[in-house]
């Protein structure tokens, strides 16, 4: 129950941002930059955040993670309105993980005496919660052409994950000082919804494939 108004809840917010991002994107896909083009920005905001992080400028980490965050979304939207590839959606989905792991390897740099135990069991949370949604994702074999032809906003768990992990190191730059709390929070949470997804795998895989 909680999760399910989660995932409504997030999706509210994507399809409000995505209203009111569409028409900068259409200018964006006017003047010929490539989603891949901005999917690379977004990676070199997060390296610069990680650099800020390490220096203990939370302010200017932030203000990259936004920074980031806004690429991710434009990236979707400006492959939708031209053309979503096998290579898009591997180098977008690769971006956003490597991000995330530079703004928590920023925050140990910054601390390590206080955040690298923290840091690092977000970290491995992050990754299995990874590993089984993109597992699925590849037993399931998802068409990525019908992408191309759906109107429907990326609101699956891919997105939802992250939604909350952004969240999580908005957090964590605004509110160093708790860190630790933060990153064991979100952490067990991308655990929970790690075993919410291998379940719904299970019934989709092997209990619907019995019936």
């Amino acid at each position: 129950m909680f999760f399910s108004k989660f995932q409504t809840y997030t999706c509210k917010i994507a399809n409000y941002v995505y209203h009111h991002a569409q028409n900068f994107a259409k200018f964006v896909v006017k003047h010929n930059i490539t989603a891949n083009a901005i999917t690379f920005c977004g990676l070199i905001f997060a390296v610069l955040g990680l650099n800020f992080l390490a220096l203990e400028y939370y302010v200017l980490a932030f203000l990259t993670l936004i920074l980031n965050r806004i690429c991710d979304i434009l990236d979707g939207m400006c492959a939708r309105l031209k053309k979503i590839t096998p290579f898009g959606i591997f180098f977008d989905i690769s971006a956003d993980y490597i991000s995330f792991a530079l703004y928590l390897w920023g925050f140990t740099l910054a601390n390590p005496e206080n955040n690298d135990k923290a840091g690092i069991f977000m970290l491995v949370c992050l990754i299995i919660s990874a590993v089984v949604l993109l597992s699925y994702a590849l037993i399931s074999k998802q068409d990525y052409k019908k992408l191309n032809q759906s109107s429907i906003k990326m609101c699956l768990w891919g997105n939802i994950q992250n939604f909350d992990t952004f969240i999580a190191l908005a957090l964590m730059c605004l509110f160093n000082a708790y860190f630790m709390q933060i990153a064991a929070f979100f952490g067990l949470l991308s655990i929970g919804k790690s075993l919410i997804i291998a379940s719904r795998a299970y019934y989709a895989l092997e209990i619907n494939t019995e019936s």
